[in-house]
């Protein structure tokens, strides 16, 4: 046992006790004034909130700590204390900011660096600081020259490219977080060291990740950079980027996985991250919100647009295997007999209802495909008669009796195109279903047009309240020249105070060019909820946009209301709403001419503009001729308008100015003016003459086939009839023809393989395996036909077949 006495042996001989004091733990008070230090409890603990879509932190309680007050400029304690609970980006990144302005006020005073060298005066250390200021603040700034010529100058011998400034940053992290590639590139020749950390614990690859940078990125991965270091919050460089976002997008092309480098894998996490979660929350409400506003605009029933449906899972689509299209297997077809014919086609076509989802869509396409490939390869061609003819007059029946319901019409437009690309795919059915195939072609045009007039029908109820009466500004002050209105004159009415409530029902309900295009989103959206081909869908909606614009044309011409400068401008205004639905509902068809890589069908937003040409260039020609007086060449003036507003002819101009609506004061066309177009149109009459002689003299062709008044391709003035009915107000040949149909054509078969296969090069194998014909387990319950019985069946007819 330790004694706390000492002895000691004096002069004398004698022992002398001394006492000295215990050494005491550090933590044990000394005196009252003492406190012991306080232990940090505190740690963070990382809990995944599934609603938010990422972690939260959560610090355990810890005790408080006694207040301390350290009024020093220089506390090194303080210093570190801030530099640990800086953590985000965003802080970091103003700091990384700061210092960078300061380089750039610090450059601006800095000397030549050939001078700093070849002074003679000046100590070593000194030039050892000046010229690695300089390489910090050229690295900062991205002076890529400067860089170069301080590491591969007379300087490289006083520099250390991996020694870092005040803030404890070494070139590679500026150059990083700032996007210099170039000067990135010179560090690393000169020998950089990658993994380098600043203050704050970062890499110049966390850096470039976080700030987006991705070419630097990829080059610091290829030259060696660690992707498993880790921040003071433990984080790697590949934590930092969002999930699909473009750079993670880039590195995962160019090889490298990002994502589960520094962190635990998480079940609820898995690719379901914050920004996913809420756009996915935003699609499913917006799609809810189609389906509500298609029900009713179409009036149709919700389930027919399948609001309860859920999607196939995965598994099930990975379970598919590859289909044969040369060849028939014994699992690839379906097999039934002559009298159950009957039965399952009244199952696959009469009572079938519209049905979204993958398995589900292209049902009778599928199940008309496999037992077509039945009864040709393995049965008789009269099977293969009896199936065809027998699902043609059924579809002919079923669309027959739903014309006006557009689900329906859409369900069978997009089998009907689907079974056609599986006849033309399969080698033995493409020649043996000839006749077959030209009647899904008629079938198929038949309703196209049956969902045009669908659409045109609705349309046509709100078409004129919503586009052409619709005032988005009211002009009721004006006057026009030969209207009084001494008994009708509206009393001067008070302005309605300012109301930040919702207006009343009745104002709310007041037709909008909004109605127009809603309806027309509920038409794509049926389009698209039912995989129509996009070549067919895009012809739809230019077949709308022609019919709109045919309407607008000739209502506006042949109703003297809106012959007026001011109701023009209303008219357009409104129509520029039905351009931007155009550009933002924007749909690129998938033709491709000649082997072509490229789309070359046309766009919406351009089949849009094409259609609402004419009655634009009416509406403009509304609002500008009555300011042609106020030029000095009056002929020169019209000649350049006329020059801008080619679709219209001189019979539209000189009948829009001979009902005009002219305001008080509104100068009305020159007379110059109007005997220019006169003589115009006596010269288009001689011309259209001559070509109608011209084709008298030609061979009757009994093929060909009488065109329209007028067409969405050419022009106005040169299209139509030509007769001359003075005694009709408004003849024919102003008017355009709404129930004209544009040529329609059918996606081709390199169209419809790279649309319903995997594409060019083969690289979309899901969208593949969405069209691989087959058939889902319940159908065949429906058609009780359990597994064993088709088992059975496929198995009597192989050993049928190996007797043969």
């Amino acid at each position: 046992m330790d004694s706390p006495s000492r002895f000691s042996e004096d002069r004398n001989g004698l022992q002398e006790e001394t006492y000295r004091p215990r050494h005491l733990p550090s933590d044990l008070p000394k005196s009252l004034d003492d406190r012991q230090p306080v232990r940090d409890l505190g740690g963070e603990t990382e809990i995944y909130d599934a609603w938010q879509g990422q972690s939260q932190f959560l610090t355990t309680p810890m005790t408080a700590k006694p207040l301390a007050f350290n009024l020093s400029l220089d506390d090194p304690v303080y210093d570190e204390e801030a530099t640990h609970r800086i953590e985000d980006s965003d802080s970091r990144l103003v700091e990384m900011l700061a210092a960078q302005a300061a380089h750039r006020e610090d450059e601006a005073t800095a000397g030549d660096d050939d001078a700093i060298v070849a002074d003679k005066l000046l100590p070593e250390n000194e030039k050892k600081a000046l010229l690695q200021k300089s390489l910090q603040m050229a690295a900062s700034n991205g002076d890529a020259e400067r860089v170069k010529k301080v590491l591969e100058g007379g300087a490289k011998s006083y520099i250390d490219v991996n020694a870092a400034d005040d803030e404890g940053r070494a070139p590679i992290v500026y150059a990083s977080c700032f996007g210099h590639e170039d000067v990135v590139l010179a560090l690393i020749k000169a020998g950089a060291d990658l993994d380098r950390k600043d203050r704050n614990q970062w890499t110049a690859l966390m850096w470039a990740m976080t700030n987006r940078h991705k070419d630097i990125a990829k080059m610091l991965l290829d030259h060696g950079a660690s992707s498993t270091i880790k921040s003071s919050t433990g984080r790697t460089a590949f934590d930092f980027p969002a999930p699909n976002s473009e750079i993670s997008d880039f590195l995962h092309q160019s090889g490298y996985h990002i994502g589960d480098v520094g962190a635990e894998e998480d079940f609820y996490d898995n690719g379901f991250s914050q920004d996913k979660f809420e756009q996915e929350m935003e699609e499913n409400e917006m799609r809810r919100r189609m389906m509500m506003e298609s029900s009713m605009n179409l009036e149709v029933d919700l389930s027919s647009l399948g609001m309860d449906e859920r999607p196939d899972s995965p598994e099930e689509s990975e379970e598919q295997q590859d289909f044969v299209w040369d060849r028939c297997l014994n699992d690839q077809m379906f097999v039934f007999q002559e009298s159950e014919l009957g039965r399952i086609l009244d199952i696959i076509i009469t009572e079938m209802t519209p049905q979204r989802t993958p398995s589900q869509k292209p049902v009778p396409a599928n199940i008309l495909f496999l037992g077509a490939r039945y009864a040709h390869y393995h049965a008789s061609p009269d099977l293969l008669a009896t199936l065809l003819i027998s699902a043609m007059d059924k579809i002919n029946s079923k669309v027959e009796n739903h014309q006006w319901d557009m689900t329906v019409l859409a369900f069978w437009i997009s089998n009907a195109t689907l079974l056609l690309h599986y006849l033309k795919k399969d080698a033995g059915l493409v020649e043996a279903t000839t006749e077959f195939q030209l009647q899904l072609v008629e079938l198929i045009n038949e309703i196209f047009i049956l969902i045009i007039r669908d659409a045109e029908r609705r349309m046509d109820k709100v078409l004129d309240v919503a586009i052409l009466a619709h005032e988005t500004i009211p002009f009721d002050d004006l006057e026009f020249v030969g209207e009084w209105k001494l008994f009708n004159k509206k009393k001067a009415q008070t302005p309605e105070p300012i109301s930040y409530r919702p207006p009343p029902p009745n104002r709310r309900t007041q037709p909008s060019p909004r109605n127009v295009t809603s309806l027309l989103s509920s038409t794509l959206f049926v389009l698209d909820l039912y995989d129509i081909h996009s070549v067919i869908t895009a012809q739809i909606l230019a077949q709308l946009f022609y019919w709109i614009g045919a309407e607008l044309f000739n209502h506006v011409l042949s109703t003297r209301t809106y012959l007026a400068r001011t109701k023009a401008m209303q008219i357009r205004m409104n129509i520029s709403v039905l351009e931007d639905w155009a550009r933002t509902n924007n749909r690129i068809p998938e033709h491709y001419e000649k082997g072509s890589l490229s789309t070359s069908g046309e766009a919406t937003v351009d089949a849009a503009r094409k259609h609402f040409t004419p009655v634009i260039q009416l509406l403009q020609w509304l609002q500008c001729f009555s300011s042609l007086g106020e030029k000095q060449d009056v002929v020169g003036a019209l000649e350049d308008t006329l020059t801008q507003i080619p679709r219209l002819g001189p019979q539209h101009l000189l009948y829009a100015v001979s009902n005009y609506r002219f305001e008080k004061g509104e100068k009305g066309l020159p007379k110059e003016a109007r005997r220019h177009l006169t003589n115009l149109q006596a010269d288009m009459k001689k011309r259209a003459q001559q070509l109608r002689q011209s084709r008298n003299r030609l061979s009757f062709r009994p093929d060909s086939e009488p065109r329209s008044s007028i067409s969405g391709e050419d022009d106005i003035s040169a299209s139509g009839d030509q007769r001359e009915e003075e005694e009709d107000p408004v003849s024919r040949s102003l008017l355009m023809d709404p129930a004209h149909m544009l040529q329609f054509s059918l996606p081709t078969t390199l169209d419809m393989r790279i649309t319903y296969g995997a594409g060019y090069g083969g690289v979309n194998r899901e969208r593949e395996k969405k069209y691989i014909p087959t058939v889902p387990p319940e159908f065949l319950t429906k058609l009780d036909l359990s597994a064993g019985d088709r088992s059975l069946k496929a198995q009597h007819w192989s050993n049928g077949n190996d007797d043969d």
